[in-house]
């Protein structure tokens, strides 16, 4: 049976280590479990540099300045959340073929969420949503040298947000703790009924997916993705408000092309967007 899971519980490497399985386990070369850091992104991204190989992996209590997509600060107090960042080596030659890794990454989240007890959606590009509020981010980034790129995938999930950082969020979010407690909630849960053995065990179990998704996307892409991702996604069918630098204007989302850019349609005329270029948010919240 699971243990109560404790947020208070220590970050101890030989716990999360504990919990990983292949293969996790014998892919991550590095593993930095940190009480603070300025982003675990960068952490990552600088120990892949080193030419260490395999993957490597840091986890911490906080960031000093976490980020997330535009550069937008990413709420991190401490002993709150999740902050995690996976990364890895691929070929140079793969450069035009990550553009759809934020979405696997979401599904490989979807799933694991899940199995745990507690179904999400996914919103294009890298948002991970709960009851149409943001639970969780994936921050995507890369760096070319000769022949190599250096992929590091960071993830920010809610688990009980305090009240002092939520004030400075500018969208709609929502933590484990709010949504399984919430009066009607479809959950009925607490965070002690989840499938988990604590922080250490969601971190490790988070590793896990997240592995197995970057060495999948590495040998096959996006395909064996598509069908859960076409499941999970929230915007194929809604309105949505795109903002550019130049305008912001309605649209309403047909689906995605091939190379995950965004499809919708503006005053009956069909257009096509990036997640580079634009900012977007859906009709019902976005004068929030």
């Amino acid at each position: 049976m699971a243990e109560k899971f404790k947020l208070d519980d220590k970050l101890e490497k030989g716990s999360v280590c504990k919990y990983l399985i292949e293969p996790a386990l014998s892919k991550i070369t590095r593993l930095l479990v940190l009480d603070t850091v300025t982003s675990t992104n960068d952490e990552v991204m600088r120990v892949l540099q080193q030419g260490v190989g395999g993957f490597v992996g840091c986890v911490t209590n906080h960031q000093s300045k976490g980020r997330g997509r535009d550069g937008k600060v990413w709420q991190s107090p401490a002993n709150a959340n999740v902050y995690m960042s996976i990364g890895c080596e691929f070929d140079v030659s793969q450069v035009g073929e990550v553009g759809g890794l934020s979405l696997a990454c979401g599904v490989a989240v979807a799933r694991l969420m899940s199995k745990i007890g507690v179904n999400v959606d996914l919103k294009w590009p890298n948002d991970i949503l709960l009851n149409d509020k943001k639970l969780a981010g994936l921050l995507i980034e890369t760096r070319i040298s000769s022949s190599k790129m250096y992929v590091v995938v960071g993830l920010g999930l809610n688990i009980d947000m305090p009240e002092s950082a939520s004030k400075k969020i500018d969208q709609p979010w929502i933590d484990l703790l709010t949504a399984l407690t919430a009066k009607g909630s479809n959950h009925n849960k607490s965070l002690a009924d989840l499938e988990l053995n604590g922080r250490n065990d969601l971190v490790a179990k988070l590793f896990n997916v997240l592995v197995e998704c970057l060495l999948e996307y590495k040998s096959s892409g996006f395909m064996s993705f598509e069908r859960d991702w076409n499941k999970l996604d929230l915007l194929t069918g809604r309105k949505v408000f795109i903002k550019t630098e130049d305008e912001e204007v309605e649209a309403k989302v047909l689906g995605y092309g091939n190379d995950h850019s965004l499809r919708v349609i503006i005053n009956e005329e069909e257009k096509t967007y990036y997640a580079a270029d634009i900012k977007l948010k859906i009709k019902k919240y976005a004068n929030n």
